[in-house]
């Protein structure tokens, strides 16, 4: 049953990547304009032109092209970058996704270790003033704008202080102290929206489970209130929790195009803007389809987690 519910849901992954890549494809075919002169610039050559539409293959059959960039798509080709050099797109993208992987993972991370405990402490001290402050904390972080908190952060801690760069990529192997520093307030601006995103889930799915009669059970054969939360209610609490932290982490992929804009972090979403910029728009689509195959192997993993969670949880 397991074996078969992962080869299903791998078939369901391919269907999808194949309806993303068709889209992203069809997409930037009809964008108004010539492809090759956007890369071109305004007034170029007629022999450049049409040398540069042989090189990317538009004077074929949409059809034909459809079908070749898919097959090379397949075989992991993501074609050239011709504004950047003639660069192989993987060469830009895996770099930048790296770096953004980095910056997710840390912030996650960073959001994890605050919303867990703040969720339970704010639902085991349901409408006192640590769940008011809590939640207050909560709305607070996920209103405030992520490039508004960046700005405060760089404010404080680089120009005020001085403690913190205000901006900027070291790479590890460079100098990994500095890499640590650059690192910090970027973090700290994912960590701090994450840790409020996901509070709000952590407090209201520890407070169902909570109101459930076996924890009262519990709770009346005179186990202690931690034992009660942590040995029996926190398990159940998680499974939604997950499926949060799992969304939410592909959607921060996809989604820290200001935040690495800010601190000049040469990510992903970075990338993509600077892609737009120089018309190289063979990177935003591999781009495109890049972040579209983790956000789908990331529910996957999330789905898979939950048999380890909890035991009920069928393949079937």
């Amino acid at each position: 049953m397991f074996f078969r519910f992962i080869a299903e849901r791998l078939f369901h992954m391919a269907i999808v990547m194949w309806l993303v890549a068709t889209l992203v494809f069809f997409i930037f075919r009809v964008l108004p304009g010539d492809p090759a002169q956007l890369v071109l610039g305004l007034e170029p050559s007629r022999a450049s032109l049409e040398a540069l539409r042989e090189q990317m293959g538009l004077n074929r059959p949409l059809f034909v092209q459809y079908t070749d960039w898919l097959w090379r798509v397949a075989q992991g080709d993501l074609g050239l970058s011709i504004s950047q050099g003639n660069r192989a797109v993987a060469s830009l993208i895996f770099p930048a996704l790296w770096r953004t992987l980095e910056l997710a993972a840390i912030g996650i991370l960073i959001g994890l270790l605050v919303s867990i405990p703040l969720g339970i402490l704010a639902a085991r001290r349901a409408g006192t003033w640590v769940d008011q402050v809590t939640r207050l904390f909560a709305l607070a972080g996920f209103s405030l704008p992520s490039y508004w908190l960046a700005i405060l952060l760089m404010l404080a801690f680089s120009y005020q202080w001085n403690l913190l760069p205000a901006g900027g990529y070291v790479a590890p192997n460079e100098d990994f102290g500095r890499h640590l520093r650059h690192l910090v307030l970027p973090s700290i601006t994912v960590g701090v929206v994450m840790a409020a995103v996901l509070t709000r889930f952590m407090r209201s799915g520890m407070l169902e489970v909570l109101r459930l009669d076996y924890v009262r059970t519990a709770h009346a054969k005179g186990l202690s209130p931690a034992n009660v939360v942590y040995r029996h209610a926190l398990r159940n609490a998680m499974i939604p929790f997950i499926t949060v932290v799992g969304i939410n982490f592909g959607a921060l992929i996809g989604g820290m195009v200001v935040t690495e804009q800010v601190f000049a972090w040469p990510g992903l979403g970075w990338l993509i803007i600077q892609s737009i910029t120089v018309r190289s728009y063979a990177v935003v689509q591999g781009a495109v389809l890049i972040t579209a195959a983790l956000f789908v192997t990331i529910n996957l993993i999330v789905d898979l987690l939950y048999a380890f969670i909890d035991p009920r949880v069928s393949y079937g």
